[in-house]
């Protein structure tokens, strides 16, 4: 007999633990472990692997001799100069290093990392077109049909405008895209500091993600760069960020340094529009789905299942705040109801959120 459930805004129709998220109340009333890595690009000068694969590297010495010379290994060096450890590599062609890919060789790249498991995903191009093929990948990947939840990293090119950086973003709003700003700078063998596409700083927040705990925000994390083609003053860093785009400032003393991780999603809830609650929630679902779907589908709903499952519910929850994901969470608010052959696990916690803000103020008088 077919499953015909109604959940998560879509029909399930398969046996499996499915999960779906009410943040409706993040909305605030006042103002205020390692993860696989994807790079989808054109393969250098030299390169031994072909188009139309999937290749994993963590060891740089065996990229480069496999990937060729050229922005793609460059664009991997940053991400794990920056903490990445497995990157996937897709080529979306095999072709002389002036020669753009096409559209469909674009397309053929992402589509073949569907069956991957990768949380991030680093485009190495400027090109709108393309960014709107990888987020509909990354929201198709991340539905509560395909439980691949991941990521993109988008960057602009160089010369680009605040204004059209803002055009840029809000076509492609979402929780799952982050567009870095502005352009690295790098040195070349001569010591010249050449401004690079936004990729290269897409790909050092995207290392700085996928190397620290997810309940770690990317917030004030420094980049390692020679310097920035645009050195971004307050008023239009606070453009930026109500664009929704996570801009890099220049701090003396200091570096290079995120000003905030913020998704492209114009949302007020946090679970959205922070980069490490977005991502918590992600790990939660994933968690929760593949432990009651591993120890309890396609086994007997025996008497007294419902608090067998309660136990393991808030054992999890439990283990959710030890680990620092959420900082707290209502006791009363577990619940497991039965249907049939359908479970309903319902919790309600608080996650875990960065610090952005203090504000101070100082009184001073003479006496």
């Amino acid at each position: 007999m077919s499953i015909n459930i109604s959940f998560g805004g879509v029909t399930i129709k398969r046996p499996g633990a499915y999960s779906t998220v009410d943040s409706s109340g993040m909305v605030p009333v006042t103002l205020g472990s390692l993860k696989v890595l994807a790079v989808i690009g054109q393969l250098g000068t030299g390169a031994t692997i072909a188009a139309g694969t999937i290749a994993y590297f963590n060891d740089p010495k065996l990229a480069a001799s496999a990937v060729g010379q050229g922005e793609m290994l460059e664009v991997m060096n940053v991400a794990w100069r920056h903490g990445a450890d497995l990157i996937a590599v897709s080529a979306a062609a095999v072709t002389a290093p002036a020669t753009a890919p096409t559209d469909a060789e674009w397309q053929a790249a992402i589509d073949l990392l569907q069956p991957e498991e990768v949380s991030g995903i680093i485009p190495l191009t400027t090109q709108a077109a393309v960014w709107a093929k990888v987020d509909t990948h990354i929201t198709l990947m991340s539905s509560t049909k395909n439980r691949k939840r991941r990521r993109a990293f988008y960057g602009h090119a160089t010369g680009t405008s605040i204004a059209d950086i803002k055009t840029a973003a809000a076509a492609i709003p979402g929780e799952r895209g982050l567009l870095a700003t502005p352009c690295p700078l790098v040195a070349d063998s001569a010591g010249n500091k050449v401004a690079k596409p936004g990729y290269y700083m897409a790909a050092a927040i995207a290392g700085l993600w996928a190397g620290q705990e997810s309940q770690q925000p990317v917030t004030y994390k420094l980049v390692k760069f020679d310097g920035l083609e645009k050195v971004y003053i307050g008023q239009e860093i606070e453009t930026l960020l109500e664009a929704h785009v996570c801009p890099v400032e220049s701090v003396k003393n200091v570096g290079f340094r995120i000003v905030q991780g913020v998704t492209l999603s114009a949302s007020e809830d946090l679970t959205q529009s922070e980069l490490s609650v977005s991502t918590l929630k992600d790990d939660m679902s994933a968690n929760l789905e593949s432990f009651f779907e591993t120890r309890y589908v396609g086994t007997p709903a025996i008497k007294g299942i419902e608090v067998i499952i309660y136990n393991d519910l808030i054992t999890l929850i439990q283990g959710f705040e030890k680990n620092g994901w959420i900082s707290g969470f209502i006791p009363e608010s577990l619940k497991v109801t039965r249907n049939g052959t359908v479970f309903t696990l319902e919790w309600e916690g608080i996650p875990t959120l960065p610090i952005n803000n203090f504000l101070i103020t100082s009184h001073f008088t003479l006496k």
